[in-house]
C-alpha cells in the first residue's frame, strides 16, 4: 500500500513538472512585450479578442490599457486623462471652438509616436463625440442633435 501510494506520487510530480514545459507565461505572446513595457504594473488583467490581446493595469496611479497583436506587438494604449493633463494646444483649440462647453469621458489614445484624444463636448444643441491630435486639429466623429 505504501509502495503504491510512493509510486502514485512520484507520477503526479513528473505529469506536473512536463505539464508546463515549454508554456508561455500568461498564456498569451503579448505578456513578454507587457513586461518589457510596462514594469512595475498591478491589477493585471487580460482580455484575448478575435484579433487582439488587450490587458487592463494600473501604473503610476494611471488604469490603462494596452492592446496587442496576436503575435505580441503593441498596437496602442488608452488612459483617461483630465482637462488639465492635456497639452496646451489641444486646450486652447477647444476653448477656441467650445468655449465654456462641459467636456467629458476624456481618453489619451497612444499608438507609437502618435497621440490624440477622444472626448464628449456639450454645446448648447450638439453633443460631440471629437478626436483632437496633439497638435490641436480637431475631427468631429459624431454629431447628435440634444
Amino acid at each position: 500500500m505504501k509502495r503504491s501510494i510512493i509510486v502514485f506520487s512520484a507520477i503526479l510530480i513528473v505529469i506536473t513538472a512536463t505539464a508546463f514545459v515549454g508554456a508561455k507565461p500568461g498564456g498569451n505572446p503579448a505578456e513578454a512585450t507587457f513586461q518589457k513595457e510596462f514594469s512595475g504594473a498591478t491589477n493585471v488583467k487580460w482580455t484575448e479578442g478575435k484579433d487582439v490581446i488587450s490587458v487592463s493595469f494600473v501604473l503610476s496611479d494611471s488604469r490603462i490599457i494596452a492592446y496587442f497583436t496576436n503575435e505580441g506587438d503593441l498596437l496602442g494604449t488608452e488612459r483617461n486623462v483630465l482637462l488639465n493633463q492635456l497639452p496646451l494646444a489641444v486646450v486652447r483649440e477647444i476653448n477656441n471652438r467650445y468655449g465654456n462647453a462641459p467636456i467629458a469621458d476624456i481618453i489619451e489614445y497612444t499608438s507609437g509616436v502618435n497621440t490624440f484624444y477622444g472626448m464628449y463636448v456639450d454645446t448648447p444643441t450638439k453633443h460631440l463625440k471629437l478626436k483632437i491630435s496633439s497638435e490641436g486639429e480637431v475631427t468631429v466623429e459624431k454629431r447628435t442633435k440634444k
